[in-house]
């Protein structure tokens, strides 16, 4: 075979290897975003003191509209208040 040919064939196979490591660097990318959002998704159930049935309730509401605090209220969620302590101090 000719030089050419066989320059370009290294150079195609390069690039696919390329693309296989930017490939498993994109799906760890992706995996690790998911987590993340998982984990922000799961503090703030725990922030509103939401019970797994009331979550079920409030993804139900938000079916047909954005849930707001008084739907909160409604199935019986509510907030910590951050930093309570600092305004009793100011």
């Amino acid at each position: 075979m000719s030089e050419k040919l066989d320059k370009l064939r290294a150079s195609l196979e390069k690039e696919r290897e390329r693309r296989t490591k930017i490939n498993t660097r994109i799906e760890s990318l992706e995996r690790r975003i998911q987590e993340a959002e998982a984990a922000e998704v799961n503090e703030m159930v725990r922030t509103a003191k939401v019970t797994p049935e009331q979550l079920a309730a409030l993804l139900r509401q938000s079916a047909t509209s954005t849930p707001a605090p008084a739907a909160l209220s409604a199935v019986g969620a509510t907030f910590n208040k951050e930093d309570d302590s600092n305004e009793d101090d100011e």
